[in-house]
């Protein structure tokens, strides 16, 4: 559903994945999908997701049992009739937001020349005390923002740490906000509300 100018993003790089869980406008429930443009690549993705593979009794090498199930598969081909009533759903929360939302928070930016498929709503607060404060007011209305991109992996204690410092300060100012096609536009003004409180 998303395209920069008038290609698939999927056409650009070697490699790209996508999300099928639940959370995603397109779901399966739980899976995904890989697309690659170079063969060699190819081939190792797919013997990497068949348990390493090559046919049924040799391998290329180490691999997971990264197939999708037929249930899952019926899952998407239940939602992909809708994907056009979703999108367009989504786009009228994202225009309220936008139109509502104080202008002093930074906003998602989406490059000219991009259709996009109003996957999500991030939005940066001006610091983390300013976030906490207004998660805390959201969820007292039963409303529940996530911090998708916090913290960042960098800081994970299994990882080789390395200073991203523009990364890690972002990550502890943004949240994602309640966007889904069902979402009553009564409800998304009460978001607008309470966001613009903390400014």
């Amino acid at each position: 559903g998303v395209e920069y100018n008038n290609q698939s993003i999927f056409n650009y790089g070697d490699i790209s994945t996508c999300s099928f869980h639940a959370t995603k406008f397109f779901h399966t429930a739980e899976g995904g999908a890989l697309f690659c443009n170079n063969e060699l690549f190819k081939h190792a993705c797919f013997y990497s997701h068949n348990f390493g593979h090559n046919g049924q009794e040799a391998f290329f090498g180490l691999g997971i049992n990264g197939k999708m199930s037929e249930l899952n598969a019926a899952m998407g081909l239940t939602v992909f009739p809708y994907i056009k009533q979703i999108i367009d759903a989504r786009k009228k929360i994202v225009e309220f937001y936008n139109e509502n939302i104080n202008p002093l928070f930074q906003k998602i930016k989406i490059r000219a020349g991009t259709n996009w498929n109003y996957s999500y709503y991030p939005l940066v607060f001006n610091s983390e005390e300013n976030l906490k404060k207004t998660i805390l007011a959201l969820n007292e209305e039963d409303i529940f923002p996530r911090r998708y991109f916090y913290p960042t992996l960098n800081t994970l204690p299994y990882i080789t740490p390395i200073k991203i410092p523009i990364a890690e300060e972002i990550s502890k100012k943004i949240i994602c906000l309640p966007l889904y096609e069902c979402l009553e536009m009564e409800h998304v003004d009460i978001i607008c509300k309470i966001i613009n409180k903390s400014i």
